[in-house]
C-alpha cells in the first residue's frame, strides 16, 4: 500500500486533495499522511517547552478532525489509514529524513498555491516539496471556491468522485 504524502494548512481545502488523489491510484489503497510544516524554535525556552508540551497539536481542529473522519467513511475501500505528522525543520535532508521516516512514496502537489501559516511557527513546504526529487501526483482541490471564501465540511461530501 502507497503512502501518499499531502502538505496541509489544517484547513478544509487541503482536505480536497485527497479525492484527486483517491481518483489518480486506480483503485490500488493508499494511506494518506497529511503533513504540516514548523519551523524550529529560535530561542531555548521555546525549544524546551516545544520538546516538552504538544503545543502544535491545538492547530488541529475539531473540524478538521471530523473532516478526516469523513474522508475515511466516504473512501473506506481506497484509504487504508489517514494520519497527521509534523515535520519540524526547514532543510532538505531534515525532510528527506522526515520522508523515508514515514514511508512516503509519492507527494501530492496542489496546482495551486493557496496554503496559510495557521501560526507563526508554520511554513508553506512548497520549495522543500519541489527539491526533494520525490514523485509528484499534482492535485487540485475539490473546493473550488474563491481564497475569501471559506470551504466547508459540506464541500468534502458532494465532491465527486
Amino acid at each position: 500500500m502507497k503512502n501518499i504524502l499531502v502538505p496541509t494548512d489544517f484547513s478544509i481545502r487541503s482536505m480536497g486533495y485527497v479525492h484527486s488523489v483517491v481518483e489518480k491510484q486506480n483503485g490500488e489503497p493508499v494511506n494518506i499522511v497529511f503533513m504540516h510544516a514548523l519551523k524550529m524554535p529560535d530561542s531555548i525556552i521555546d525549544l524546551l517547552q516545544f520538546a516538552r508540551g504538544s503545543r502544535h497539536y491545538d492547530l488541529i481542529t475539531d473540524e478538521f478532525r471530523e473532516a478526516c473522519e469523513i474522508l475515511k467513511n466516504k473512501y473506506a475501500s481506497a484509504i487504508g489509514e489517514i494520519k497527521v505528522e509534523f515535520f519540524v525543520g526547514t532543510t532538505n535532508a531534515a525532510f528527506r529524513n522526515f520522508l523515508l521516516a514515514n514511508e512516503v512514496n509519492a507527494i501530492a502537489c496542489p496546482t495551486e498555491n493557496t496554503y496559510e501559516l495557521p501560526s507563526k511557527a508554520s511554513f508553506d513546504p512548497c520549495k522543500l516539496i519541489k527539491k526533494c526529487k520525490y514523485p509528484l501526483v499534482e492535485v487540485q482541490s475539490v473546493t473550488r471556491k474563491p481564497s475569501y471564501i471559506r470551504a466547508s465540511i459540506s464541500d468534502l461530501l458532494l465532491a465527486n468522485t
